[in-house]
């Protein structure tokens, strides 16, 4: 029996994804080749093409599974705090920061790709983006139901929120935050801190 060739005993689609999340933590995407790609995985690069048309195709795949990890870290912190309404909101706020701070380059992928046709468009208007804003308006709705922002419209509100803890992560990954040279865990701890001061302090029917 013939023994597998060696592109054929990896898993080159996952590790791609792996070693591209990696090598663009010194690179910009548009410098990436695919044979720097398959390289680091250890296959030939007509191995790489067979499961990615081209570069832009893996970095779509790149950009997707940001978003995969995003809803996973977001669901671990729904099944940490179920019960607790609050501390799913903070938890998840600080959790997407912690997110955003471990994968800068990943995060810029997501939110900020480069002018490819395969990165247009919204990625909250399909999956996976909207995977992780269906689960903020649930966080959001479970603490409305608390009594905090009566009437107030979910989404909206679920909008606001990713807006202050986005801001936050682009603001800090690029040195931008003016808050006395707090350290970064500080900065993260007090957006979300602020925010949700904000939520439970203004709109309770008895407020």
């Amino acid at each position: 029996m013939a023994r597998p060739r060696k592109d054929q005993a990896i898993d080159i689609p996952g590790r791609a994804v792996v070693e591209t999340i990696r090598l663009l933590e010194d690179r910009d995407p548009m410098a990436l080749t695919m044979a720097e790609v398959a390289a680091a995985i250890g296959c030939s690069a007509p191995a790489l093409y067979n499961h990615f048309r081209n570069r832009d195709a893996l970095l779509r795949a790149v950009h997707d599974e940001g978003f995969r990890r995003l809803y996973e870290t977001k669901l671990a912190v729904a099944a940490r705090t179920a019960g607790n309404a609050v501390a799913r909101l903070r938890e998840g706020g600080l959790a997407y920061l912690a997110f955003a701070a471990e994968y800068p380059a990943l995060y810029r992928l997501m939110f900020a790709p480069p002018p490819l046709p395969d990165l247009a468009g919204d990625p909250f208007a399909a999956d996976p983006g909207m995977t992780s804003l269906t689960l903020l308006r649930g966080a959001v709705e479970a603490v409305q139901a608390e009594g905090p922002l009566p009437g107030r419209d979910p989404g909206l509100v679920a909008f606001t929120l990713w807006s202050a803890v986005h801001g936050a992560a682009s603001l800090i990954a690029a040195g931008r935050a003016p808050a006395g040279g707090a350290a970064e865990a500080t900065l993260r701890t007090g957006v979300v801190d602020t925010m949700m001061g904000l939520i439970l302090g203004v709109g309770r029917p008895d407020g």
